[in-house]
C-alpha cells in the first residue's frame, strides 16, 4: 500500500500515482512537496534529468504506521524507451527502492513497464505493469495501474486505479493547476484504498517546482 502512494522521483506529474512515459527535459530538475491524510505521509522529492531520456531522484519523508510517523526514503530512476508523441505511443521503464525505519523496518524494490497512449490533443491514457519485492516477507507480487489524463489550458484532471495483486487496490481522482508556466504547479487528489485493514479514504495536496540547473 505504501509504495502505491509514494511520490517517486521518477514519476508522472502529480497527483498521479500511475507513471507516464515522459521524463524531464535535459538540464532540468524539479522538486515535489506533498502531504496526504488517510495513510498519513509527508514527502519532499527532488529529481533531475541525468541523460537524454533518463531521469533519477530521491525522496525523503515520514510515513504514518501504528499511530506514529517513521522516517522513509525512496530512490528511483526512469528511462524512456520510445518517446511519446501526438502520433504514437510512448514506452518507458522505472525502478525504485523504498526504505522505512521503525520497529517494522522495511526495504522494498519495485520495477514497472510504462505505456502512454495519446487519445487526443487534450487527453492521454497511461498503463503500468510491474512487480514489487517486499523486504520483510521476501514475497513478490504483481503491480498494476491505469489512468486517464485530460488537459485544458493551465489545468488538468486525472482519474486512475492501481493496486498490488493479493494485497491492495485503490482509485484516485485529482486535478493539477499551473501557477507559473513551466515553473510551478499545484495539485490535489482524493481517493480510496482497499487492503487488509479495510477501506480507507485519503486526500493529497502538493506543489511541484521545476528549474534549469
Amino acid at each position: 500500500m505504501t509504495l502505491a502512494l509514494l511520490p517517486l522521483a521518477a514519476q508522472a506529474d502529480r497527483p498521479l500515482v500511475t507513471d507516464d512515459a515522459v521524463v524531464l527535459s535535459p538540464g532540468t530538475c524539479q522538486v515535489e512537496a506533498s502531504a496526504s491524510r488517510g495513510p498519513g505521509q509527508r514527502w519532499l522529492a527532488p529529481g533531475c534529468s541525468v541523460a537524454e531520456h533518463w531521469e533519477a531522484g530521491i525522496g525523503v519523508g515520514n510515513v504514518r504506521s501504528g499511530g506514529k510517523y517513521h522516517r522513509a526514503i525512496v530512490i528511483g530512476a526512469k528511462a524512456v524507451l520510445r518517446p511519446l508523441s501526438e502520433e504514437g505511443i510512448g514506452v518507458g521503464a522505472a525502478v525504485s527502492e523504498q526504505r522505512i525505519a521503525g520497529p517494522e523496518a522495511s526495504r522494498d524494490q519495485a520495477v514497472s513497464l510504462i505505456v502512454s497512449v495519446p487519445l487526443a490533443q487534450w487527453a492521454r491514457a497511461h498503463v503500468n505493469t510491474g512487480a514489487v519485492r517486499h523486504g520483510i516477507s521476501h514475497q513478490r507480487a504483481a503491480t498494476w495501474a491505469a489512468a486517464l489524463e485530460a488537459t485544458r489550458g493551465r489545468g488538468a484532471l486525472t482519474l486512475e486505479t492501481f493496486g498490488e495483486r493479493g494485497a491492495s487496490r485503490g482509485w484516485q481522482a485529482g486535478g493539477r493547476w499551473t501557477l507559473v508556466k513551466d515553473v510551478l504547479d499545484a495539485d490535489a487528489g482524493y481517493g480510496e484504498l482497499h487492503d487488509l485493514d479495510g477501506r480507507r479514504r485519503f486526500a493529497t495536496v502538493g506543489l511541484t517546482y521545476t528549474f534549469q540547473r
